[in-house]
């Protein structure tokens, strides 16, 4: 186990970078077969004990964060709430890369 910080500014940088990478490729959505996913609920993530799976569900995750995203700037109690909603999100765009369901736009794919 190893203890340190991590910037919130690097967090956003790369962050940043990768979306940025997604538009630049013409991705502009992704194709949700699926809304229902597993998830580990996040304070036991990081706990010794294997954890329980709990269903998660992208629209829910997705409204929660517009919901949030701006109360978040003055509430911690909001802030933690959206970011595990968030953490929903950037999983489907990874699910969504690994299985060739990110969505070029249509000016992209005429390009192409």
């Amino acid at each position: 186990m190893v203890a340190g910080d991590v910037k919130i500014s690097e967090l956003r940088q790369l962050t940043n970078s990768l979306f940025d990478g997604l538009e630049d490729q013409g991705i502009d959505s992704i194709h949700v077969a699926q809304s229902q996913y597993w998830k580990v609920y996040f304070t036991d993530a990081f706990q010794a004990e294997t954890p329980t799976c709990v269903m998660g569900d992208v629209y829910d995750d997705l409204n929660d964060v517009r919901a949030e995203v701006d109360k978040a700037r003055e509430d911690e109690t909001i802030s933690w709430h959206a970011f595990m909603h968030l953490a929903g999100l950037i999983n489907l765009v990874a699910y969504a890369a690994e299985n060739g369901e990110l969505v070029k736009s249509a000016a992209m794919e005429a390009r192409q």
